[in-house]
């Protein structure tokens, strides 16, 4: 798991209300390798929702994922 991504995730649920389940948490932070875009639908839809429809969360999500590693792309120094 990647401490860098559970910190972001811990970020979304303070900041936007966006609080995942521990077990989705660890499903995220561990996959290895996130691009922004795939992380935010991923959050989305943790939280049972449609990322088709949450266009604004999608753009809020993504933002803050580029501004928290200054890339589209992160990938696990554990890795």
């Amino acid at each position: 798991m990647d401490k860098e991504i559970k910190n972001l995730l811990g970020k979304l649920c303070v900041d936007l209300g966006f609080c995942l389940p521990p077990i989705e948490q660890d499903r995220i932070a561990s996959l290895g390798v996130w691009r922004a875009d795939e992380f935010a639908k991923d959050v989305i839809s943790s939280e049972g929702l449609n990322p088709e429809y949450e266009k604004k969360w999608l753009r809020e999500i993504r933002n803050r994922f580029v501004a928290h590693f200054g890339s589209n792309e992160y990938e696990s120094k554990n890795s």
